[in-house]
């Protein structure tokens, strides 16, 4: 049995090792968006996952589940870790229908009865709802499985600049035409 000196100490050695960890970015000039990760090592379920990366920022960037949009992300995930971790996707509103629910992806459909609308690396017979599975894990060397909330893991964290929506961006680049057109117009 442990004294509670140890215990303290233990507990001071998890809380600074997790603290000092550091993201990792995916730089453009390797083929990646710019984006930076965290793997977070612990066994909390999806929704406490969710929570603690809302709470972390990354030079001025609030984090969040990762969110999985190609195959180069999926493996560079991977090559950050070596073990398996929750991302931000879920079908808990409308089983079969997986969304991202976390970053800019937020709402995106990804895969919908079967078919992948977007980017997906399930593994074979996967998702399957056993057991009401409603969360994603990816495993590394592996694909992605479907788990209950209850299935205690890892998570990946994600960091990027906000990107405005696409309708926000379209009033922007609109509002910013109309004033070229102004200051280009002769002055009758």
């Amino acid at each position: 049995m442990k004294t509670p000196a140890q215990i303290l100490a233990l507990a001071v050695l998890a809380a600074s090792s997790s603290a000092m960890a550091v993201p990792t970015q995916w730089t453009v000039a390797s083929g990646g968006n710019g984006h930076w990760y965290e793997y977070i090592a612990g066994a909390p379920s999806w929704e406490a996952a969710l929570a603690s990366a809302a709470s972390l920022s990354h030079l001025g960037q609030t984090g969040y589940l990762a969110t999985i949009t190609s195959a180069g992300e999926n493996a560079f995930l991977n090559s950050i870790s070596g073990s398996q971790g929750w991302v931000g996707a879920t079908d808990r509103d409308v089983e079969g229908t997986w969304v991202w629910a976390t970053g800019p992806e937020a709402g995106t459909t990804f895969w919908k009865d079967g078919s992948t609308l977007t980017y997906a690396n399930w593994n074979a017979g996967e998702p399957n709802n056993s057991g009401n599975e409603d969360f994603v894990v990816i495993r590394q060397l592996s694909g992605w499985n479907d788990a209950p909330t209850s299935y205690a893991n890892a998570y990946y964290v994600e960091f990027s600049a906000a990107v405005p929506e696409p309708g926000a961006l379209a009033l922007m680049l609109a509002g910013l035409a109309g004033l070229a057109w102004r200051i280009r117009r002769p002055v009758a």
